[in-house]
């Protein structure tokens, strides 16, 4: 298994809402038509608009695990495009469907500050 994973963030003038909203609406239904992909989307936890952190948060303060105050931090998104080989990846992201994807993206999302880095997936026996 062969993951292409990105970390993004808002581009200048764009909303973190902005973001993941084109992220849900646009962006990722485009790259989950993408061929041998399996795409999904993870938005950052804003812990005083979710109950997903328990309401006692002291130790997750405490140790840092879980950001106060997203703003805080360099990235709002992570999306993983996930493939059975890395020809896979490749193929699926010359083709005219991965373009669309990529259109209008350069209005939303921070390039210059994107990470994109490709990982496989290591067995690990008990």
């Amino acid at each position: 298994m062969v993951k292409l994973v990105l970390l993004k963030k808002p581009a200048d003038g764009v909303t973190r809402a902005e973001l993941v909203e084109y992220l849900r609406t646009v962006h990722g239904p485009r790259n989950s038509a993408l061929p041998g992909n399996d795409y999904s989307l993870s938005v950052q936890v804003d812990p005083d608009e979710t109950d997903a952190v328990p309401d006692d948060r002291e130790y997750y303060d405490d140790m840092e695990t879980v950001p106060v105050n997203p703003a805080d931090t360099r990235y709002d998104t992570l999306e993983i495009h996930e493939f059975d080989t890395i020809e896979d990846l490749m193929d699926a992201h010359s083709t005219s469907d991965a373009q669309q994807a990529a259109d209008d993206l350069d209005d939303v999302i921070d390039f210059e500050d994107e990470i994109a880095f490709v990982v496989e997936d290591e067995p690990i026996d008990p």
